[in-house]
């Protein structure tokens, strides 16, 4: 199961939501074939990345299932490819053009 909630900035978390993140932080990691376990070069790089003032923003996106169905053929890397297309379109001028019509 996964919870998401918003917490902004000077805003203190819910005392059942501080329940909830000691809850989680006891759970065992589920690990399969779209959420595999890291490396620990792959946690370095991630970790170095967080750092780096030009790491990426994670974003939320809703596809239909054909295309998700498509995102999956590229393999296991598929969120990669999905964040180098978006970065190519968005710096093509006329594709962007084309999308707002």
């Amino acid at each position: 199961m996964i919870t998401s909630i918003q917490i902004y900035k000077g805003q203190e978390p819910t005392k059942e939501q501080r329940q909830e993140i000691r809850e989680a932080a006891k759970r065992t990691p589920v690990y399969d074939e779209l959420a595999p376990e890291l490396t620990i070069e792959q946690m370095q790089r991630y970790r170095k990345a967080a750092i780096d003032k030009k790491a990426k923003t994670v974003v939320t996106l809703e596809l239909s299932k054909e295309n998700m169905d498509k995102a999956h053929s590229f393999g296991k890397e598929y969120r990669a490819v999905l964040s180098r297309l978006l970065e190519l379109a968005m710096n093509d001028s006329d594709l962007v053009r084309k999308a707002r019509l």
